[in-house]
């Protein structure tokens, strides 16, 4: 079986190309390969996002993406809340 190019994934499944950015980012900012975000590696990727959001304001993000509250934020969860954005 021939390996499939992200565009012939994303025709037969849409999105995957969305979702692999997605993790690729989401694995860029997690940087302990913890496979979560901590808050600091939340905040590192929000200043990046926005450099004006304050840590205030990134707090209340991570609380509010870190919907299990167990303080870290899954891909799952940050999939979650990126589609929403």
């Amino acid at each position: 079986m021939a390996k499939k190019d992200r565009t012939q994934r994303d025709y037969i499944q849409p999105g995957t190309e969305e979702q692999g950015q997605l993790r690729d980012s989401f694995g860029f900012n997690d940087t302990d390969g913890s496979g979560q975000l901590t808050l600091s590696e939340f905040m590192r990727f929000m200043a990046d996002f926005d450099s004006e959001m304050s840590e205030e304001e990134c707090r209340i993000g991570f609380e509010e993406i870190d919907t299990d509250g167990d303080g870290a934020i899954t891909f799952d969860e940050f999939k979650a809340w990126w589609k929403q954005a």
